[in-house]
């Protein structure tokens, strides 16, 4: 949590970089669970 708590504290182009692997790996999870 603090990993993501120090990203937050970068410019907001990190922020988006998190987000987009944050869904890449939420579709991951979902095929697997499929």
């Amino acid at each position: 949590i603090l990993y993501f708590l120090e990203k937050g504290a970068q410019p907001t182009g990190t922020v988006q970089d998190i987000l987009k692997k944050a869904e890449v790996f939420k579709e991951l999870c979902e095929i697997q669970l499929n």
